[in-house]
């Protein structure tokens, strides 16, 4: 049984497409050395793109913490998880032949930020020539 298999995005390619469709700015210090705080940013903007994240997250993590009984010393972490299943969730769904780990969060590795971001964008690539050529056949009719 064949599978499909997207290309693997050159990170000049998934810099320029970030930039580009103004997701974020992105630079290639950003990709060679990931750190946390950038690639959540970063999946929590594709999401948004996406229209993966339809609620407000600060709303869902407040009603969360709200079962706490401390809810001030588990702001982050409810925050990371809820991004980090959201995003697992999008990378099984997409066929990566990697899987997204909650490391890939917190200590995020150079190659498997780009093999996902490039899983992601070419998700996204796919979706916006979709859409285009949708509404362009439409327009016809």
């Amino acid at each position: 049984m064949s599978k499909f298999e997207y290309p693997m995005l050159p990170r000049s390619d998934i810099i320029a497409i970030l930039n580009e469709s103004k997701i974020a700015t992105v630079y290639e210090d950003n990709l060679i050395n990931p750190n946390p705080d950038f690639v959540s940013d970063l999946y929590t903007r594709l999401l948004i793109h996406l229209d993966s994240l339809q609620e407000d997250p600060g709303q869902i993590e407040f009603a969360a913490l709200e079962q706490l009984e401390n809810p001030d010393w588990h702001r982050d972490s409810v925050r990371v998880m809820n991004l980090y299943s959201k995003i697992k969730e999008l990378v099984a769904s997409l066929e990566c032949p990697k899987k997204f780990t909650l490391k890939d969060l917190i200590r995020p590795d150079r190659d498997r930020t780009e093999r996902f971001l490039g899983t992601i964008l070419n998700f996204f690539l796919h979706k916006y020539v979709t859409h285009f050529r949708f509404h362009f056949y439409s327009s016809f009719f």
